[in-house]
């Protein structure tokens, strides 16, 4: 077996609760035009970036928003994010971070939200957990391409075989596969039935401290 070398974590839905507030800041920007999106929706297509998410919440509120005016009406749902939003890590999330540093790992967050918002999710001295935070604003192809993956691991100077992707929605995980990683999925968004494409399932994201993909050689 290859030794690990770097885990590369998704941030809203895996290191962070803050994705009903993705929700949230969507739906205010849709209810302000008298139209409803789902949070599942919201949960399912988590990883795209929000210019492709727009045109899918807006087919199914049944509205049409022209083209123009896209970057305005996403910028007025970040908008709204960033005024609401309770940031609260996942129970035993950073000491799992902190855990694996201790192990030699080089950990990475790899996210599609944009570097502002990011920095609204994950105060400074948090940040400084990782060797590598790239968000949404430094790749043109978004999850569940392998274009967010790829850039990290090569950024990180490893081979794909060398890193462990943890995720918490289809798109994510079908980026780290397509990326050639393995791939650990956590229950906290959405349940197993979405998630079958990992190579790991768990409940807890303490609980990738006892696979044996993550023990150091």
């Amino acid at each position: 077996m290859t030794k690990v070398k770097a885990v590369l974590f998704d941030l809203d839905g895996v290191l962070v609760d803050t994705l009903h507030y993705h929700y949230l800041g969507w739906q205010k920007m849709f209810s302000d035009m008298g139209a409803k999106i789902s949070e599942h929706t919201v949960l399912l297509h988590e990883g795209r970036n929000s210019r492709e998410i727009l045109p899918i919440l807006m087919e199914e509120a049944h509205i049409n928003i022209p083209s123009q005016e896209h970057d305005h009406f996403i910028e007025g749902k970040r908008s709204h994010y960033r005024k609401i939003v309770d940031v609260r890590f996942y129970d035993g999330a950073i000491d799992v971070v902190k855990s694996l540093k201790k192990r030699g790992l080089k950990m990475a967050i790899v996210t599609a939200c944009s570097q502002k918002t990011m920095e609204k999710s994950l105060a400074i001295h948090y940040r400084t957990l990782f060797d590598l935070i790239q968000t949404g604003d430094d790749v043109s192809r978004a999850k569940p391409n392998p274009d967010p993956y790829d850039m990290a691991r090569e950024k990180l100077g490893f081979a794909k075989e060398e890193c462990v992707v943890v995720e918490n929605a289809p798109l994510g995980i079908e980026s780290a596969k397509a990326a050639g990683m393995t791939c650990i999925a956590v229950e906290t968004t959405l349940g197993a039935e979405y998630l079958g494409e990992a190579d790991y399932i768990v409940s807890d994201i303490r609980e990738i401290l006892l696979l044996p993909v993550m023990k150091v050689q």
